[in-house]
């Protein structure tokens, strides 16, 4: 078999592959016992018609047709051997140059590769703010104001009252065929001048505010503009009419901050107790929240030096991937994909284009680094991640409500599934806290030139790299000569 292999620009390589002329000949005769076996040729028992005979009744192009198939489905695991490549996504026939001698053409997405580059050469200083004693008091303030009491009030609102309101929205300058009641006409509540309510920048700041001075069955016009990069597609760049009326206000009536109030609203003896639960709560999500964006920023930093290939298909295959995502939560809040695109104002290809594409990009290079990482770092679990991972299974399964029959088991996919993303959560987290070690000087061997030359391999953080195909996909009939 003569091979000749074409690296392409977009990692994927073209190999054109010629057999002898008696391999398809083989392949021929091979054919007809198939078809023999499993067509009905007159005056033979299935299996036993001659060659010729079988060439005669189905015709040589159908004969031929079968045994290129075949041909391709033994001999395409052969050309990736010989060839020493490594697919990193299903093949494809792009043109049957000849059937005698057999010569095909393939096109074939090569594996994702990686070189981190410099990594240990990056800094970056860790900082885990403390968490004040204003941040625990607010925190309080909120508990109290979702235990307060409302009293109906005839005076215009003031600061810390109920304010019940209708309102709705339109667009100003509505594009041709967008819905222009962005807000349709709803009942909501405020709190005026409460920054620990959590809608205070709903539907836009200070909205809030300007609901004082306002008495019950007023009614009042304001208009705001969105920002640009506003994180609702639907009200980027424009502007707004809003038409509020007042329905009726209330004053607030807070508990007082003492024991009493601290055993309402849970297992407290005391205001210490309370104040020490909700700082170590705070202390907990601020971490949470400071890890989060310290490692999105140390991973891009990572991605940045680093030199990142593949295939086209990958890409789309993730493309799909969050788009089936993407028809699932609006499916969630009752919406279909079109009705979702007219209103954010963009159709199916400008989103993908806009706001898919490049979110994919950065999933699919996010999930390389992390993998390659993980490799030169030579991360592993251990015997107690393992043990870990199934002792939180085995809570958040108890956690759940028990089935109403009790001969109904539990199923084995779901316990597994939910063990191997326990499993990826703690080896990505080991990773994370190992490229942290190096950026803030603490890494055994940080400073240290990083070995950058050896291609990613394993799937530490759970994103499947393709399986190699059986067999490529045909895109190209026959032409014989």
């Amino acid at each position: 078999m003569k091979l000749d292999v074409q690296p392409l620009e977009d990692h994927q390589v073209k190999v054109i592959a010629e057999m002898e002329p008696a391999v398809l000949e083989e392949f021929m005769r091979r054919a007809a016992r198939k078809i023999s076996r499993e067509t009905r040729i007159p005056g033979f028992r299935p299996g036993k018609a001659p060659y010729d005979m079988v060439k005669r009744h189905v015709g040589e192009e159908a004969l031929q047709q079968q045994a290129v198939e075949d041909l391709i489905d033994e001999y395409y695991p052969k050309i990736l051997d010989e060839a020493q490549i490594k697919p990193g996504a299903t093949g494809s026939l792009e043109e049957i140059v000849s059937v005698n001698p057999p010569k095909f053409s393939f096109i074939i997405p090569l594996e994702p590769s990686i070189e981190l580059g410099a990594y240990k050469d990056i800094r970056q200083e860790y900082t885990l703010e403390a968490v004040k004693e204003a941040d625990v008091d607010e925190f309080i303030q909120r508990l109290r104001t979702n235990y307060a009491t409302a009293e109906p009030v005839e005076r215009p609102a003031e600061d810390g009252d109920l304010v019940y309101v209708k309102f709705s929205g339109k667009l100003t300058k509505p594009l041709e065929g967008e819905d222009e009641n962005v807000f349709p006409e709803r009942p909501a509540q405020f709190i005026i001048g409460n920054d620990v309510i959590q809608n205070r920048d709903w539907p836009y700041p200070g909205f809030n505010e300007s609901l004082k001075g306002l008495s019950a069955g007023d009614e009042k016009i304001a208009k705001h503009k969105y920002a640009k990069d506003d994180q609702d597609e639907a009200l980027k760049g424009k502007t707004v009419e809003f038409k509020v009326s007042v329905q009726s206000i209330k004053a607030l009536h807070l508990p007082e901050l003492n024991d009493e109030f601290a055993q309402t609203v849970g297992q407290f003896e005391t205001v210490a107790d309370l104040r020490k639960a909700v700082q170590d709560q705070l202390e907990v999500a601020k971490k949470d929240e400071t890890d989060d964006a310290y490692y999105t920023s140390l991973i891009d930093k990572v991605i940045e030096g680093a030199t990142i290939k593949y295939p086209p298909q990958v890409l789309e295959h993730e493309v799909e991937h969050m788009m089936e995502h993407v028809k699932e939560d609006v499916g969630k809040q009752g919406m279909e994909l079109d009705a979702y695109f007219k209103m954010i104002d963009k159709d199916r290809e400008k989103y993908i284009e806009e706001e898919i594409r490049p979110a994919a990009r950065r999933r699919i290079a996010r999930s390389l680094v992390m993998d390659e990482l993980a490799r030169a770092e030579e991360v592993k679990l251990e015997e107690d991640d393992y043990n870990q991972a199934i002792t939180a299974t085995v809570s958040q399964l108890q956690s759940q409500p028990k089935p109403r029959k009790t001969k109904e088991k539990v199923n084995p996919d779901l316990v597994n599934n939910m063990t191997m993303t326990e499993l990826s959560r703690k080896f990505n987290i080991k990773v994370l806290e190992r490229m942290k070690a190096i950026a803030t000087g603490h890494g055994d061997d940080a400073g240290k030139p990083a070995d950058a030359e050896t291609p990613a391999e394993g799937e530490a953080t759970g994103a499947k790299k393709p399986a190699a195909p059986r067999k490529p996909r045909a895109k190209a009939k026959p032409k014989t000569e």
